[in-house]
């Protein structure tokens, strides 16, 4: 079971289109919609991997490669320095 959470100085903020992580380290700041905000917004309530991947095939029962999706995003946000 894989511990997700951000990094160090990285704010996750609900906003009314989506969301925002802000590394206030560095600045950088990422726009989250969809379902990259549902994935940002269950990880800053401390839902683990599999417990996002459960949400996720709940909610897109039909789609296809939704655990290759969720592994990319978060390898994404961990190249980005967001996620530990």
């Amino acid at each position: 079971m894989e511990k997700l959470e951000y990094a160090k100085g990285v704010v996750f903020r609900r906003e009314p289109a989506g969301g925002i992580l802000f590394n206030i380290d560095t600045g950088d700041l990422q726009v989250t919609e969809g379902v990259a905000f549902g994935i940002c917004d269950m990880i800053d309530s401390g839902k683990n991997r599999a417990e996002i991947l459960s949400e996720l095939k709940k909610h897109y029962p039909e789609e296809q490669g939704l655990e290759q999706d969720l592994d990319d995003f978060i390898k994404e946000l961990k190249e980005k320095g967001a996620l530990v």
